[in-house]
């Protein structure tokens, strides 16, 4: 017997809901405009940062305004010690402290209450890079701020932040190009100029295939490179990928058959020098 999943609400009723609509509010929220992010250094690794405000403005367009569609409630705070800090000789003289907060999360969708919890975490005391120490009186603030980023992914705000992918070159042209879109006084303008480019993208990558690449296996290589990155640049120019695909496999197989024609050609006067 197959039946529709059920989900229980506060009052201990059941109410059935269709599996399609799991990932609803995730699709909605997941994309990030590039105006959104920015590149950090944290401990001397490159990171994607995320702008709050942006999640906070996305929550309230989705769920209505703070304290009446969602809100938060802290439910832990401290301060936790941190790493030792040692003299010259290697005796402790100290420890680093980092404030800490359990934040619960509610929100309404579709007239249900749902609730996540995350922690948030901010150095509050540490020696600086320069062995300078440093108290920060904003450490709670920036802990709020921290677990209500967290908690809000959980229900996907933001997931191609913590996906990964602004690190792919060419998801972060294709947030660019939305981003560009979405802020432009006359849009079709815009999307216009995005067509052009990529129609210029498509004739230069079909001419390197058909006309510049010297082995039928590189030809292979470069043409499957250039397919992967098709859908996004497509995505882009908000254009179907099907006629660009063509195109592309078309070229590939004239650069193959140029090769060969060539290698055919060199064979053959070879052949004619050698009887001469």
């Amino acid at each position: 017997m197959n039946e529709k999943p059920r989900i229980r609400v506060p009052s201990g009723r059941y109410r059935v809901v269709d599996s399609a609509d799991h990932l609803e509010l995730w699709r909605q929220v997941d994309k990030t405009p590039t105006t959104a992010v920015r590149e950090a250094s944290v401990d001397g690794q490159q990171i994607t940062t995320l702008d709050a405000m942006h999640v906070i403005e996305l929550a309230t367009k989705v769920f209505g305004p703070m304290g009446i569609g969602w809100g938060y409630r802290i439910e832990d705070e401290r301060y936790d010690i941190g790493a030792p800090v040692l003299d010259n000789k290697g005796q402790l003289i100290a420890h680093e402290q980092t404030h800490t907060i359990r934040l619960a999360l509610w929100y309404r969708w579709h007239g249900e209450r749902g609730e996540v919890t995350q922690f948030g975490h901010t150095r509050a005391v540490y020696r600086t890079g320069t062995g300078k120490w440093k108290t920060d009186g904003e450490a709670p603030k920036k802990s709020i701020t921290d677990a209500i980023k967290k908690c809000l992914s959980l229900l996907g705000f933001a997931a191609d932040v913590y996906y990964g992918k602004f690190d792919n070159k060419d998801y972060t042209e294709t947030q660019q190009a939305a981003t560009r879109i979405a802020v432009a006084e006359n849009q079709d303008a815009e999307i216009d100029k995005l067509r052009q480019d990529y129609a210029d993208w498509l004739k230069r990558e079909c001419d390197t295939l058909r006309n510049k690449i010297p082995h039928p296996k590189s030809i292979e290589l470069a043409s499957a490179g250039i397919l992967s990155r098709l859908p996004d640049k497509a995505s882009i120019a908000r254009v179907e990928a099907d006629k660009g695909r063509d195109m592309i496999i078309k070229a590939r197989d004239e650069g193959i058959a140029r090769v060969y024609a060539e290698q055919e050609k060199a064979k053959q006067q070879k052949e004619e020098a050698t009887h001469d």
